[in-house]
Order: structure tokens, then sequence, then C-alpha cells
């Protein structure tokens, strides 16, 4: 047994578990031994056969190791193991596909090809606390035996710092690069977002590679990052990418079955916390996080025939409650809904509303809540949006919002100019981004695709014609406080009028420069179809977070649909 293993059995028995709080296990995962080996020398640092898939990150620290005393039982003579000895340390300074980078720590170390690797396993570290909380350095060094537990007298140089300051704990190594943080409040310790995964979730690694042996990845992922083979980038850019910097902070949720069509994050219970809303062809779902995972609150089921066609919320009332507002269909027809959370549970309180919804942030207005009713011409969104005021369980038609022509309440956003004057993004039927005046000059248009959503109905708003036209409901479009617009962008045919299949997207973000919208950041693709997205602080952590519903594979008489939350960290 090791010595280190020996002290924390010690803490074990001298403090008892009802006096401690809990680590999270997504913390204990988070800095769990991973083992590797050094597959080759590249300059001054190593290729290691670790990659995300094993929850490597940049700046994680690997111990070489090698095999020491062999551990015998007295009695028995039985070998129980192997006492392994830290040679030394390295830092990983980039994360591939199938391979790492990693440099050594000191000039004293030498790996071969070959060596072993550890991630974590016997690293010096240290807690550091202004509150000098004991009882939380004790419940660190039970969580997390492998490490190497400074005193505060021993003088061993520090290659892990844990800090407890202004309610949260920071991970740092020796270069001072923060590896995690997580909230600490009330003596508890909660998740982060930032790189937790769950169970059953589409990692953006993708499936491992189960045929190919550690080196044949590694040299398969050499091989893509020089231009041969098929680069996957999800790897390589786990975040936002701004400026060329990798940004770690993505998380994924577990598998929702079904087909999404829109996500909404607020306070649905008045319970202080945020709830995410995730609307399916046929269904609600509502959800929470705690701890770094979704946990179901409610499900709401609708009548048959009833299809979900977009979600958004807004406290309309001003109860202190955010309301759901679905878009639906039944039919041919408009028939969306109202959900909220009354007398004590979730429940549908208007419904067969003949308008379509949409929460825009109106100039001077803030978040306000919009409606659209549908013509029966093939421009179905020929008439202005209108504002929605609610009295009791009534909705009203209030005044309308003049827009620019061809623009409709789904997918368009209200911009600055250079001259703070207004202007409109819109992405158009064609799926193009434009910019136009309020009279509808045009200002510019894209060369690229943007948008892009398999959502549709089939509109026959006049009963004495039988000709139906499908309707595509549009994505959202987002403006930031710092003036940048979030664009979604699925990437897919767009051939037939009433079979569109996505299969890769991001959201980008652009910002006008006063002749176009020019690219400031995107998030790293997905290998499915973007549903929706927001930006709310869906972790409830204080800060906002970019939240989206993917769907990885189409629901079918065949097969189930799997779809996920996925949630990026806007650290930029």
């Amino acid at each position: 047994m090791k010595l280190i293993a020996k002290l924390s059995l010690l803490l074990l028995l001298c403090f008892p578990l009802a006096s401690l709080a809990e680590v999270p296990e997504q913390l204990k995962i988070d800095f769990a031994p991973v083992s590797g080996t050094i597959i080759m020398p590249i300059g001054e640092e190593y290729l290691v056969d670790l990659d995300a898939s094993a929850n490597l990150r940049e700046g994680d620290i690997l111990t070489l190791v090698m095999p020491g005393e062999k551990i015998i039982h007295p009695d028995t003579k039985e070998i129980l193991g192997t006492h392994e000895l830290a040679k030394g340390y390295l830092q990983v300074t980039q994360v591939k596909s199938g391979y790492s980078y990693a440099k050594p720590l000191s000039a004293d170390i030498a790996p071969k090809k070959g060596d072993q690797i550890k991630r974590f396993e016997q690293t010096p570290t240290r807690f550091q606390s202004a509150e000098s909380d004991n009882i939380l350095a004790q419940e660190l060094q039970l969580a997390l035996p492998h490490l190497n537990w400074l005193g505060d007298t021993d003088k061993t140089a520090s290659e892990l710092i844990f800090v407890l300051i202004d309610n949260n704990l920071k991970i740092t190594n020796s270069a001072g690069v923060e590896l995690k943080r997580y909230q600490y409040r009330n003596g508890k310790l909660s998740a982060p977002l930032v790189g937790s995964y769950q169970a059953n979730n589409f990692q953006p690694g993708g499936p491992p590679q189960k045929d190919k042996s550690l080196l044949n990845q590694a040299i398969d992922g050499l091989t893509s990052s020089i231009g041969f083979g098929g680069k996957d980038k999800r790897l390589e850019n786990p975040g936002i990418t701004q400026e060329q910097q990798l940004n770690d902070g993505i998380w994924v949720g577990p598998n929702l079955h079904g087909n999404p069509v829109g996500i909404s994050v607020a306070d649905f219970d008045a319970d202080g916390q945020l709830e995410t809303a995730v609307a399916m062809k046929n269904r609600l779902q509502i959800v929470r996080m705690t701890d770094g995972k979704l946990i179901p609150v409610k499900t709401v089921n609708f009548a048959a025939g009833v299809q979900l066609l977009s979600l958004d919320s807004a406290d309309t009332n001003l109860d202190g409650l955010a309301e759901i507002y679905v878009s639906a269909s039944a039919g041919t027809r408009i028939s969306s809904q109202v959900v909220e959370f009354s007398q004590g549970q979730y429940q549908i309180t208007i419904n067969r509303v003949p308008w379509l919804f949409r929460v825009v942030n109106q100039p001077q207005e803030g978040l306000t809540l919009i409606a659209q009713t549908l013509n029966d011409s093939e421009n179905p969104f020929s008439g202005h949006p209108f504002r929605v005021i609610r009295s009791g369980d009534t909705l009203k038609q209030g005044a309308a919002i003049p827009l620019p022509a061809k623009l409709n309440l789904f997918s368009f956003t209200p911009l600055k100019g250079t001259d703070n004057d207004r202007l409109y993004a819109h992405i158009s039927n064609t799926d193009n981004l434009h910019v136009t005046t309020p009279g509808g000059a045009a200002l510019w248009e894209s060369g690229d695709h943007f948008g892009g959503t398999e959502v549709l109905f089939n509109n026959k708003q006049d009963s004495k014609n039988e000709l139906t036209h499908p309707v595509y409901i549009q994505q959202r479009l987002l403006t930031l406080p710092t003036g940048e617009i979030l664009v979604p962008q699925n990437d897919g045919p767009r051939i037939f009028e009433r079979y569109r299949n996505f299969d890769k997207s991001r959201v980008v973000a652009l910002k006008w420069n006063g002749v176009a919208l020019q690219e400031t950041w995107e998030t790293a693709d997905q290998n499915g179809y973007l549903a929706d997205f927001t930006v709310a602080d869906a972790d409830n952590d204080g800060e906002e977070e970019l939240v989206m519903v993917v769907k990885y594979k189409q629901k079918n008489l065949l097969q189930k649909g799997r779809s996920a939350v996925v949630i990026y960290e806007m650290n930029q």
C-alpha cells in the first residue's frame, strides 16, 4: 500500500464521514488517474497515446512512472502489486484526435518510447484557502488519494494547486493554467459545467477506434493534421474558437429520444433555479441542471395530432414565473399552446391559439413576446407580427411591429449599425443571411448558407383551396450585448422542398463592420442537426452559457431518435 493511501486511511478513521461535505463525482473523474504510454519524441515535446476520449485536457499533469518494489503479503507470500515510482512530470500542451503533446516539467527527465505515464499519479499537490477550510482539505484528500498532498512545511514544489477563493475552488497547474473550477457554497462543492460528460451521452470525439492500435490511431491523427485523411475538428476545438485560441468548455447531456424542435431556459416554477424546456415533435420535456447532470422534472404531452414547431418563454402576466409558449400545428391549422407551472404542477393553460410565437429582444423594450398569423398564400408570413398582451387566461393582439418586407417573426434580430442606426439581420427562405435597413433596403447578403431547418408543416388556411404549401420554421437569431449576432449554421442538402436532413452544425458569431457581417468566432462542429439554441445560465452558476439542442439521429419508424442538450461555456 502506498504511503499516500495509508495517510488517507488514517484521515478516514480520524474524521467521521458525516462531518465532511460530499465531493461531486465529476471532480473525481476530472482528476482520476489515466494510464498511457510515451509514443515518440517530437522536438522538445513527446507524443502520448491519450486524447479527449480519456478526458485529457490541456494543462493536465502526466507522471512518468516506473515499477518499484513488489508488495508481498508477509504470510501468504502472494504478490499484491507493485509500488509505482514517480520519475518526473510532464504537462499536456495540445490534445489531438488519438494522441496528445506533452512537455517535461524539468530538464532531468528524458522519457523514452514505450515508457509508462499516469495522469495525476503522485502529483505534488497543495491546498490553499484564505478561510482555512480544513474540512474541505480533508475531503479532497480522501476523494483523491493518488495525489501527493503536501503539508504546509513541505518544501516540495507543487505541480497542482487547489485554491479556495470567492466561493470557488480553482485548480491550477504550476504554470498558473486553470484546469477546473467548482462552486463552493454552504460547505458544498458543485460539479462544473466545463468538460463534464454524462453516461450515454454523445461525446464530441465520437465512437472509439476499437479496430486500431493506439499507435495507429496516433499516426492517423498525425497524417490528418498535415492534410492526409479526414480531420475531426471536434476534438481539436472542444469549445469556442476565437482568433485561433482553443478554449475548453463543452458539455453534452444524456440521450433525449425523439426529434427536437426548440429549447428555452427560465425559472418556470419560482424555485430560484433555472429550468430547461426542450420541445420534441410531440411532447415537452422540462429538466434541471444539478451538479453537472440533467435531472428530469416533467414531461408534458399534448393532444393527438398536435405537432410542436418551436419554443419560447416569457413572463407576460408578471407573476415572477415564465410561461412556455409553444408554437404548434394540428393538421394544416396553427394550434399553439401555453404551458405553465400552476397550482403546483406543469399544465397546459391556453390552447388552440391561431398564432405562431417568438420572443425577440426589441430595442428600448427588451425581451418581447410577439406573434404572427398565417395567410393562405404561398407567402404565409405576409402580415406584420404584433405584440402579445395577456389578460388572465386570454391572449390579445397588441400593437403591430413593422418590419422590412420579407421578414417574419422567426428569423430576424435587430442590430446596431456603425452610426448606431437600427438595422435588421435576417435569414431568407433560401437560407442566406441578409442585412437590411428598416425601410427594406438591402445592404449585404451572405454567400454561404446559414440557418437551415427541418421543421415544417403543411399550410392550408383557406378551406376553399385544397392545395397545401410546406412552411418551414426558420432558425432564430440572437444579439449579444457585445453587438455580435449569433447565427446557427446547418450543413446538408437543400434540394428537395419537402425533405431536408442536415448532418453537421455550429453557431457562428458575426459583427457588422459597416460593410458586411464579419465572423468573430464559432463553436466546434457538431455531427448532427442543430434544432435550436439560446443564451442562458443553464447550470445556475451565475454565468450565461450557449445552450443548444442537437439531433444526432432522426426518429422514424425504423429507429429511435437520438438528441442531446449541448452547452458551451462562453469564456472567451
